[in-house]
Formats: C-alpha cells, sequence, structure tokens
C-alpha cells in the first residue's frame, strides 16, 4: 500500500511540476490536461445548445431556416466561450498558464494563424450580414448547391449531386457568389437557342413560347418572354426567358424545355445552328468525274441531305392563323410578330373546357380554328363561337369572375393572350380595340347577367341602366387609355 501511496505521490508531483516558465507563468501537464478537458466540455456543449436553440426553440418563434441557424451558431460560441473560461477558472487553472499555452502554440504553429484568423472573421461576417444564409441556393466559380451549415471557418455546401464540399469562409467572402434565392425561391430562367440563318424568326419565337407553356414547372405569374438577340457568323440567337418558382430546380426545367425546343422546332423543320465549312477544289473532276449519263447521280451526292428523318407534320404557324381572321388580315408582318410575342397557342379536345364559371378572367382568348359554346341561364339555346370570334375580354377587361363555362364542341385551337399582353395589343392596335368594344356591344345577354356581379361589386350605376354599352365602353377608356382627353 505504501509503494502505491508513493508511486501516486511521484505521478502527482511529475504532472504538477512546471518544466516551462515564461515570465511571472508556468505550465504544467496538468494544466494542460485540464484545459484539454475544459475545450473537450465547451464543444460538447456548444453543439448540443445550437441543436436545442435552433431546433426548438427558434423553430417555434416562426424564423426561417437561415435566420435560426445564424442566430444559433453566434450564441453558441458566444456562450461557449464564456462557458470555457468559467469551467477553467472553476478547474483552478491560472489564465497566466492558457497565456503560456496560447503562446507555445503560437510559437509552433507560426504563420499558419494568419488563415484562421481571416477565415474566423470572415465567419462572423457571414453569420452577421445574412448575405448568405443555411438553405440558400449559391453558384461559385461553376459550383452550385446548398449551404447546410455556416461556421467560424468554413461553410459546407451541398451539391445536386447529394457531394458535401467544405469551402473557407474566405473565399466565399472575397469572392463572387451568385445566391439564387436571396430573398426568394423564385426566379428567371434563361434558355438560349441558335438557329441556322434560313430559319423564319417568327416562327423560332412561336415555338420558343409554345415551349416555355408546355413545361408544368414554369409559373405564368410572370408570361415568358423571347428575344431575337443577335445574328452570329453561323447562326441567328434567341433566347427564352421563363419564370419558376423554384430556382433551385432550374436544372430540371432547362433540361425539359430543350427536349421540348428540340421537338417544336423540328416540327417546324428548322434546325440548330452549326459551323458551316465549305471545301473548293481546284479540279474538281479529278475528285469526281462525271459523264453526262452519271451527272445527275453525282450532283446529288453533293446536295445537302435533310437532317429530319420522318419528319412531323409541320404545323400552321400562329402567325398565319391570325392573318386569316378579318381583324388581322391587313396587319403587317411587324404588328403579327408583336401579337405573337404576347400570347399562346392552345388546343383544345371535343368537350374540353376552356375555363369554368366563378373562375378569375386572366387571360382573352382568340378562337383560331374550330368552336367553343356556352350557355347562358335562362336561355335554352347555347351560344356558339367560331373561328375569328373573341372570348373572355369581359371578364378580363372589367377584373370580374368569368359568368359562364366554355366548352370545345369540336377540335379547337386558341390563341390566349395574358392581361399584360391583351393591354399592350390594345394600346398599339386601336382598331382590335373598337372591334372587341363592338363584340362586346353585340353581347347584350352576357352584360345583363353580368349586371348582377357588377351591382355587387359597387361598379355600376344609373349610366349602366340607361346605355350598358356606353358605360362598358367608357370603363374600358379609363382602364386602356388613362391620359387619353
Amino acid at each position: 500500500m505504501a509503494g502505491f501511496n508513493r508511486l501516486f505521490e511521484s505521478i502527482q508531483q511529475a504532472v504538477n511540476t512546471p518544466f516551462l516558465r515564461v515570465g511571472n507563468g508556468t505550465l504544467t501537464l496538468s494544466a494542460i490536461a485540464e484545459f484539454l478537458l475544459a475545450i473537450l466540455l465547451t464543444i460538447l456543449f456548444a453543439l448540443v445548445f445550437k441543436k436545442v436553440l435552433a431546433e426548438i426553440v427558434l423553430r417555434r418563434l416562426g424564423l426561417k431556416q437561415g435566420v435560426r441557424e445564424s442566430v444559433a451558431t453566434i450564441a453558441s460560441y458566444g456562450l461557449s466561450t464564456l462557458f470555457c473560461l468559467v469551467l477553467l477558472q472553476t478547474l483552478g487553472v491560472s489564465f497566466a498558464s492558457i497565456a503560456v499555452l496560447v503562446g507555445s502554440l503560437g510559437i509552433g504553429i507560426g504563420f499558419g494563424f494568419q488563415d484562421l484568423t481571416r477565415n474566423f472573421i470572415s465567419g462572423l461576417a457571414l453569420l452577421v450580414e445574412h448575405k448568405l444564409k443555411v438553405g440558400d441556393f449559391i453558384e461559385l466559380e461553376g459550383l452550385t448547391g446548398y449551404i447546410v451549415e455556416i461556421s467560424l471557418r468554413s461553410t459546407v455546401i451541398r451539391t445536386i449531386t447529394q457531394r458535401h464540399i467544405v469551402i473557407p469562409n474566405s473565399e466565399l467572402s472575397g469572392n463572387k457568389v451568385i445566391n439564387w434565392t436571396y430573398q426568394h425561391t423564385k426566379g428567371w430562367i434563361p434558355i438560349d437557342v441558335s438557329v441556322t440563318h434560313e430559319s423564319d424568326a417568327v416562327i423560332v419565337i412561336e415555338a420558343l413560347l409554345d415551349s416555355a407553356y408546355l413545361e408544368e414547372s414554369v409559373s405564368y405569374e410572370y408570361p415568358p418572354e423571347a428575344y431575337f438577340t443577335g445574328f452570329g457568323e453561323y447562326s441567328l440567337d434567341f433566347v427564352l426567358w421563363v419564370w419558376v418558382n423554384r430556382i433551385d430546380l432550374k436544372h430540371k426545367t432547362e433540361s425539359s424545355l430543350r427536349f421540348i425546343i428540340d421537338q417544336n422546332l423540328r416540327q417546324h423543320q428548322i434546325r440548330l445552328a452549326s459551323p458551316r465549312y465549305d471545301l473548293w477544289h481546284r479540279n474538281p473532276n479529278v475528285v469526281l468525274k462525271s459523264s453526262v449519263d452519271n451527272y445527275l447521280q453525282h450532283t446529288d451526292l453533293q446536295n445537302i441531305s435533310s437532317s429530319f428523318s420522318n419528319p412531323l407534320p409541320k404545323p400552321i404557324a400562329t402567325r398565319d392563323l391570325l392573318k386569316a381572321i378579318p381583324y388581322f388580315r391587313d396587319s403587317s408582318p411587324v404588328e403579327l410578330r408583336k401579337l405573337v410575342e404576347v400570347g399562346h397557342r392552345r388546343r383544345l379536345e371535343s368537350g374540353e373546357i376552356l375555363f369554368n364559371e366563378g373562375e378569375p378572367g386572366d387571360a382573352f382568348y382568340i378562337i383560331l380554328s374550330g368552336a367553343v359554346s356556352y350557355q347562358l341561364q335562362g336561355y335554352k339555346e347555347p351560344t356558339i363561337l367560331k373561328s375569328g370570334q373573341f372570348i373572355g375580354e369581359f371578364s378580363l377587361m372589367l377584373g370580374v369572375p368569368r359568368t359562364v363555362t366554355v366548352v370545345a364542341i369540336e377540335e379547337t385551337t386558341v390563341f390566349s393572350i395574358s392581361p399584360g399582353g391583351f393591354k399592350q395589343i390594345l394600346q398599339s392596335q386601336p382598331k382590335l380595340y373598337n372591334c372587341i368594344v363592338d363584340a362586346m356591344g353585340r353581347h347584350e345577354d352576357e352584360l345583363t347577367q353580368q349586371q348582377r356581379r357588377l351591382r355587387e361589386l359597387g361598379l355600376i350605376n344609373s349610366e349602366y341602366d340607361k346605355n350598358p354599352v356606353g358605360w362598358v365602353k367608357k370603363q374600358l377608356d379609363k382602364l386602356f387609355f388613362p391620359h387619353t382627353p
């Protein structure tokens, strides 16, 4: 027993014996062990405290994920530092010894602290400024992914392939970073398309817009837009802009749109552009000797063959369908192009519903082919509208719900125009505006049925009872031509 006590005393004396003295401070093995124990307990405390604060306390307050993580990280580091100091004081570790230990480590590490300090300050800036938050979808030097963690030294990015990449905070604060979800997850996506010089630019615009309306992930909060961006050396260049609710899923939307665009361009027999090379032979007869008998066969071999194998039936362009309508028969190519740019073609099967009664009036339709019908209350015979007629203008113009349910009675194609595009073409084409107003005047039954709704909304007065058509025209003049005397 006495031998064991002497061994214990020898060990205790060894761990408490100073082996390094700097100024008034000394460094012992026991001080190092207590310091490391305090650091370990502090790390465990920080991890538990951060998780509880972020996932339980702050979540119940309704804070967003990025804000929760930033507040929890800063709070955990601050309290952990205080906890470590209190724990060291409780263990009896002298702060002079801590200073000696840090000084000794500083001598050993040397310039390594420079990067650590720079990343530490950058991490504090990221957490405080909230320019980048946990959950944001970012792009850095071609790398895209979600921020899953921001610490004082580094940030962890999860790519779309589920790989986690650790990036020093100094790189995020010192380089240009695209934050795709800075304020919300919505955003614009551009799709660049280049076609051959022989292509019809208006048909390309039409194909791009039709493609946008065929893609389910595209949002109609802002209508798709297509632009002719330039003349390339080998191509005509276009760009399609679409608005989506999930910009972080833009890769899926881009891929799907490219498939649809490729199919639509093929239907119109429009080729994507590629570099062209012309080869001239000084002595072509040496390369290919032709006689009178086989001359035609050899010239066929030198002709450019079509790249469209088993082409689909080429659809009639919307521009040509619009031009067949009396209202647009005399329209110039520029006016027709503007029409194509503000709407899209929609096909209806027989019996398919175009819109239901009570739905918001969010589109104006021009019937390009086929026919639709709707039934007014109190009338036995349905109203039938055919090619060249308008539908849906009343609800759209006055901002009231649909008064009827419209159904296709045969295969029908309509040209759908958004509210913004509708206002644009009415202001640029007064002739169309007058035609629509005259057509509304002939729909007295619908005006009568709409009267009850307008009274409930407080939009009509005694002037409406005297001359409904005149009242409607005056309201439309205020809406579409507010500055007209």
